[in-house]
């Protein structure tokens, strides 16, 4: 497993995420909260804040006040993948891309990614939080996630996709998180 040292996130966050995040910068707050609300089911979605991630200031800004305590946004990397968070998850995501070395949320939080993802692979499937040489870009499915630094050698949990459709994302770095290849839309 290759562990992610606290200089790449600040790499990521340094040089990755300010290019990405210009382009929601551009959408009009109506397509940008439209987009957003995708990353949940709309039982969630359409009563959820909504906020704007500016990559290159390490800023997010409220486009939508919410009701539920659920926040929805839309990552700021090729993707451009709508996600919806809970309060705790949403502490990890605003950590993650403004710049924080670790998540702030005191608990696990639930988050939802309805309409999948990407995630940065190196040639021995090991995930990795950046793009780099000899990384590729692999899609993820709808799923759902718990942002909590889940430790694979106590839980017994994998650290890469498998047929089990459950894995730790990140294993190792204070990012780490179960991601659970779910449909957010079809469960019941």
């Amino acid at each position: 497993m290759r562990l992610i040292p606290a200089g790449c996130i600040a790499l990521t966050t340094t040089f990755l995420l300010p290019a990405l995040g210009h382009a929601q910068a551009a959408m009009t707050d109506a397509h940008f909260i439209k987009m957003a609300e995708a990353g949940a089911p709309a039982a969630i979605s359409t009563k959820a804040a909504v906020i704007r991630i500016d990559g290159a200031k390490k800023t997010t800004a409220q486009v939508r006040a919410g009701s539920n305590g659920f926040t929805c946004s839309v990552i700021p990397d090729e993707s451009q993948a709508p996600f919806c968070g809970d309060a705790n998850a949403w502490a990890w995501f605003d950590a993650a891309f403004t710049g924080k070395p670790k998540p702030t949320n005191p608990a696990p939080g639930i988050s939802y990614m309805a309409q999948g993802g990407i995630h940065y692979e190196m040639p021995n499937g090991d995930i990795v939080m950046e793009a780099g040489p000899g990384t590729k870009s692999v899609g993820e499915p709808p799923h759902w996630m718990l942002m909590w630094a889940f430790d694979p050698s106590s839980s017994g949990l994998p650290t890469k996709p498998n047929p089990s459709g459950v894995y730790i994302m990140f294993a190792g770095t204070p990012y780490a998180h179960l991601m659970v290849y779910q449909n957010p839309n079809t469960m019941k």
